[in-house]
């Protein structure tokens, strides 16, 4: 029989494998960012009938390279204690590894008065983000503190208005406490719809015309969710705030590269630049004429090449037929259909999927099929 001495070497022994398993496990891959949140931060699958609507986490990782994975476990509807209550949080530190990451943003509904919901800033949010933090920490993962985004709430002034004023100075102190990153991404929000203007931010939020998406027939006015590229818009607020607090995450960062349409090269008769009406950014943008046309981008840059993200903005009037025209890339031309937006002034975004590249010596063009075409607004490279 093992002397009780020895025994407790041995257990020791076989925790100190465990834990060397682990970490040699992690060192072995790549590490994770597990999220925790609500709808304003959970992906929407297509089986959720909800398109166009999207959360951050769901475009986080378009901005990263293979260098990191993503496992985003927030729900719609929770708050920082359903979320806990519910096993979720449990459900997360079960798998979670030493050197992974937990990024928490909840606030939304911990303002509910249901009692299967509600905490109260100073005190019950403050103990449960709390167990998100110790729960990481315990397992040598490096939890991330995320202040919740603003709405769409503005005064009279056009300027936003934060209405998690208690929550996100609670969530500060709390980061203060337990020496935990934070990413003020309600700050970073903010500024950003400001910088825009309150009537553009109707193309960040859910803020949908009837008759133009099927899941959302009767058209939606929505101050809280966002529309996918509002989403996008969103996490690429969350990579300056991981550049900012210096995550070991953010070397895997790509560096988005943005073109406008204007500086583009239009040729094909009728090929109009709009700059009475400026576009979603910047000075203008290019309308394609109903006799068709190119638009042609030179010396984009990819990067370090291989596969890449094209984001191009555009906005399509209102008649409920799409418009499909042609995506030449370096030569190589597929097929790309514009969905109608609502109006010329309701900007949207698609994403689709390219090689490039290395360095700048990449062409892209937008041509019609000898017809009108979608409004261009810009071009970004992921």
């Amino acid at each position: 029989m093992l002397s009780p001495s020895f025994r407790h070497l041995a257990a020791l022994a076989a925790v100190f494998t465990v834990l060397l398993g682990a970490t040699v496990q992690r060192a072995l891959a790549a590490p994770v960012v597990y999220i925790a949140g609500d709808s304003t931060v959970m992906t929407y699958r297509a089986s959720y009938n909800l398109y166009p609507q999207e959360g951050w986490g769901g475009r986080l990782p378009d901005y990263f390279t293979t260098g990191v994975t993503f496992t985003n476990k927030a729900i719609g509807g929770r708050s920082s204690k359903s979320f806990v209550d519910e096993g979720k949080l449990d459900g997360i530190l079960s798998t979670i590894l030493p050197g992974d990451y937990l990024f928490v943003q909840f606030g939304h509904n911990d303002g509910n008065s249901s009692t299967a919901l509600h905490t109260d800033p100073f005190t019950t949010y403050k103990t449960y983000l709390a167990m998100y933090i110790d729960g990481a920490v315990a397992h040598g993962a490096i939890p991330v503190l995320v202040t919740p985004m603003g709405r769409r709430n503005y005064g009279s002034d056009g300027k936003f208005i934060n209405d998690f004023t208690d929550r996100c100075t609670a969530m500060k102190q709390l980061a203060v406490e337990k020496n935990c990153k934070i990413i003020d991404l309600n700050a970073k929000s903010i500024a950003f719809y400001n910088s825009i203007g309150a009537a553009q931010t109707a193309n960040v939020f859910l803020w949908l015309p009837a008759g133009l998406y099927t899941n959302f027939p009767s058209g939606v006015s929505d101050n809280t969710h966002f529309q996918e590229y509002g989403a996008a818009e969103l996490a690429s607020l969350m990579t300056t705030g991981i550049q900012e607090i210096n995550l070991g995450i953010k070397s895997f960062i790509k560096t988005p590269y943005t073109y406008a349409a204007e500086s583009g090269t239009r040729s094909g008769t009728g090929m109009t630049l709009e700059t009475t009406n400026a576009g979603y950014r910047g000075t203008g943008y290019v309308n394609f004429p109903t006799t068709g046309g190119t638009l042609t981008f030179s010396s984009v840059n990819g990067g370090t090449g291989g596969a890449k993200v094209l984001r191009v903005r555009f906005a399509l009037n209102g008649t409920t037929a799409a418009r499909t025209g042609q995506l030449v890339v370096n030569g190589t031309t597929t097929s790309i259909t514009f969905n109608p937006s609502g109006a010329w002034t309701n900007w949207m975004s698609m994403n689709v999927a390219i090689t490039l590249n290395s360095g700048t010596g990449n062409t892209i063009q937008l041509k019609s099929n000898g017809g009108d075409l979608a409004n261009i607004d810009e071009i970004t490279v992921l």
